[in-house]
């Protein structure tokens, strides 16, 4: 495919995503009806969509089409309606602790406040910001449109714009539209872009160097303390780190599907959600499952979120990890088996 070409397919799909003592976790099993996968926790009207979801403890955000704003407060078994004053679509949420951002159209940025509600901030841009993520000294990168990277020092009251050096990157300067962030706790900063781009900083977002390039665009990327994480996208793409980000294989999923959202746990659990595609593995991407449930081979599901559910089992607490995807008509649902 020529860029152009290509670059139409990009933005045909970023269209339909947002313009879009025991305490050892184990994936919570559940039996549901023959061949079920999901549970309904949440749905909208026809045109809601739910674009990003993140939960932290037993608090958490879902964003989405019209300036749409749900919350949790049971950790993703429940949520409710919020007021957020503006009809742009918001993209990205982060919430980790007492820090929350929400980012959307428009550069619009709304910062969370201490009795629990929102207040417009003010992001620098009016590029479209895609993506947000927040670490917990309050470091914060929002993502977006046309190379657009702003950073936030102080968990998103005040932004500066970064300018990267895509000359550096490619020959004829082209500043590709940056789809997906994740800032550790460290100060190391991994995005993924168009062209298959993942541009990794190690010092808070000062300097950059790109450690992988391709063809297909990248929509997600997660990582884990450890160094390993995975990144989806366009057409089918699902890539494995070992190294945070410096190093970057393909990995063969069996779909040719859009994949907008990608999750795995230490245990070697990962989920991968896209336009009418889920996709399961349990051995850290060896083999693969894909769902056959009606609601997803009909539909798109995007963000990925997992909450906690505690249960007291012979004098011990053990801690469930539950994971809820989110999408079309502003459904939020369980992952069942």
């Amino acid at each position: 495919m020529n860029r152009i070409g290509k670059l139409k397919g990009v933005l045909a799909a970023a269209t339909l995503v947002g313009m879009w003592s025991l305490l050892t976790p184990v994936i919570a099993q559940e039996e549901g009806a023959a061949g079920e996968q999901l549970a309904n926790v949440h749905t909208g009207i026809p045109h809601d969509a739910v674009y990003d979801m993140s939960i932290s403890g037993a608090n958490g955000y879902a964003v989405g089409a019209f300036g749409s704003i749900l919350e949790t407060k049971d950790s993703g078994a429940s949520w409710n309606n919020m007021e957020s004053g503006t009809d742009f679509a918001l993209l990205g949420v982060a919430v980790n602790g007492d820090k929350r951002i929400i980012v959307g159209q428009r550069g619009t940025v709304f910062v969370g406040k201490a009795d629990g509600g929102w207040e417009p901030g003010t992001s620098g841009t009016e590029a479209r910001l895609m993506q947000v993520g927040v670490n917990a000294s309050g470091l914060a990168v929002a993502v977006g449109e046309f190379g657009t990277v702003i950073r936030s020092k102080d968990a998103g009251k005040t932004w500066e714009k970064l300018t990267l050096d895509w000359a550096g990157f490619r020959e004829d300067g082209y500043e590709p539209h940056i789809y997906a962030v994740d800032v550790d706790d460290a100060g190391r900063i991994v995005l993924g872009a168009e062209f298959a781009y993942v541009i990794v900083s190690t010092d808070g977002g000062d300097t950059w160097s790109l450690t992988n390039k391709g063809e297909k665009s990248i929509f997600s990327i997660h990582l884990l303390p450890e160094g390993t994480g995975f990144a989806v996208g366009q057409e089918g793409l699902v890539m494995k780190t070992t190294d945070a980000g410096n190093t970057w294989s393909a990995i063969d999923a069996h779909s040719d599907a859009n994949l907008f959202g990608v999750w795995s746990s230490k245990h070697g659990e990962i989920v991968i959600t896209g336009q009418r595609a889920l996709l399961r593995s349990s051995d850290n991407g060896a083999t693969w499952t894909s769902s056959t449930d009606p609601e997803i081979v009909r539909n798109w599901f995007l963000p990925i979120a997992v909450g906690e559910a505690s249960a007291q089992t012979e004098g011990a607490e053990m801690v469930s990890q539950i994971i809820y995807i989110g999408g079309h008509r502003g459904r939020i649902v369980r992952l069942l088996r």
